[in-house]
């Protein structure tokens, strides 16, 4: 279907392709979200890496890693399919390979064995590290695909059940994710080996539905790619004269200062609260679970009909976990269990929420590069982070950590608040027609 084709389409016929999209972009979704779920970047990562090193950085980076390589090549794969009017094979085809990464990680580790941790703690970074690169070559054709072969409704709708789906989901796979940890279970690190294992598994399967999409193209193809010295000034003027669009970046850094924390709220239950893994990691991540399912059908409802109000209460909600961290150290456990619930209703569409909100924002035309632009820019703060979040538990307590985490979003939620507006609100000031 070429470019004019896809214009001439009446809204029943379009009405139709967005159907059939909605139900291969959702299983992709669920796929996707259960393996990364079962990692657990906050949950199972952490309390895995922790048993191969005692480096508060090394433990923080491993989660942060995925974000890191998601969002770095965003934007210089962005200047490179500007040129084509089709993007699904630039999402569909690195999946082929890349998705298996994780498989061949679980062989890993049971190949090293538990005399070898510092063989597995490299193979996991490099594995691990693959695999989020090369889900970040894919975020941009991704983000361009899911704007134009899915109107802002069948989008919104798409993103919240497949949280809420894939949460009602992690809740029956939670328990034996305790009972795998569980003395019962295989041992180190062959009990880690079949989570890696499922999880890869379910990655390999969320290859498939990507295949079908039928792809709708909206922008029009440029006639090469643009030179760097024609990009950078570009880019520039963008940051410069865009305001919606720098307020929702700066949300997304002070967010990913607020998330640098996250990898080490496991370590505090299991460390300083004297929780054992096998209760805490299933625990947590069971209730996290619960909220995020709550937090879906709140997005399935409120997304379509305000963005930018769902990030204002996403961030609200999200202050409730490093609240709950700091009660938790004088009273005891029972208030980070309460936080972890709380953080699923609001932390599990946030990120979702504001890559909705560059998708909807930006026309068709510059929606790679928008999209490009504001995941890379973020990548230099999630990169950083670690090693910021690492240095400050490891000399200064988890308490000092939270203490800063919770300052990161309220910062955020006041940038929201100040300077961020509803995408169609925006262009309709600005004489634009919204862009679906």
């Amino acid at each position: 279907m070429t470019h004019a084709d896809s214009r001439n389409l009446s809204p029943d016929q379009r009405e139709k392709v967005y159907r059939k999209n909605f139900v291969f972009f959702l299983t992709d979704g669920i796929l996707f979200t259960l393996a990364m779920n079962i990692l657990g970047p906050s949950t199972l990562i952490p309390d895995f890496i922790r048993r191969l090193t005692s480096s508060e950085i090394l433990i923080g980076l491993s989660s942060s890693l995925f974000d890191v390589g998601w969002t770095l090549p965003q934007l210089f794969i962005a200047r490179y399919i500007v040129r084509f009017e089709r993007k699904k094979w630039w999402f569909a085809g690195p999946n082929i390979p890349v998705r298996f990464v994780m498989l061949i990680f679980a062989g890993l580790i049971v190949v090293f064995g538990a005399a070898r941790p510092e063989a597995i703690l490299i193979a996991f970074l490099i594995c691990y590290g693959i695999t989020a690169i090369g889900d970040g070559i894919v975020g941009v054709p991704w983000a361009d695909l899911s704007g134009s072969s899915l109107d802002n409704r069948w989008r919104a709708r798409m993103f919240g059940i497949m949280t809420a789906s894939s949460g009602l989901i992690m809740l029956g796979i939670s328990p034996l994710i305790g009972v795998v940890l569980g003395s019962g279970g295989p041992g180190f690190p062959n009990n880690y080996a079949i989570l890696f294992a499922a999880a890869g598994v379910l990655f390999a399967l969320s290859i498939i539905p990507t295949t079908l999409i039928h792809e709708l193209p909206s922008g029009k193809a440029l006639e090469k790619i643009p030179s760097l010295g024609e990009f950078l000034p570009s880019l520039g003027r963008v940051l410069r004269t865009d305001q919606p669009f720098r307020a929702i970046i700066i949300t997304r850094m002070l967010t990913s200062l607020f998330a640098m924390a996250s990898p080490f709220y496991i370590g505090f239950a299991t460390v300083q609260l004297g929780m054992s893994s096998a209760v805490a990691v299933p625990t947590l991540l069971a209730l996290q679970t619960v909220g995020s399912v709550s937090g879906a059908l709140l997005y399935t409802w409120l997304g379509a009909k305000n963005n930018v109000l769902f990030i204002r209460l996403a961030l609200a909600g999200a202050a409730f976990l490093p609240i709950s961290a700091l009660i938790a150290s004088v009273v005891g456990p029972f208030p980070l269990y309460v936080g972890f619930l709380l953080s699923g209703i609001t932390l599990s569409n946030l990120f979702i929420s504001y890559q909705n909100w560059v998708i909807s924002y930006a026309s068709p035309e510059q929606r790679p590069i928008y999209a490009g632009l504001f995941n890379t820019i973020s990548a230099i703060v999630s990169l950083a982070a670690p090693f910021i979040a690492g240095t400050i538990a490891q000399n200064l307590g988890y308490e000092v950590l939270f203490f800063v985490a919770l300052v990161m979003v309220l910062c955020a939620l006041f940038v929201t608040l100040r300077y961020l507006r509803d995408p169609h609100a925006v262009q309709l000031a600005a004489g634009l027609a919204p862009a679906d």
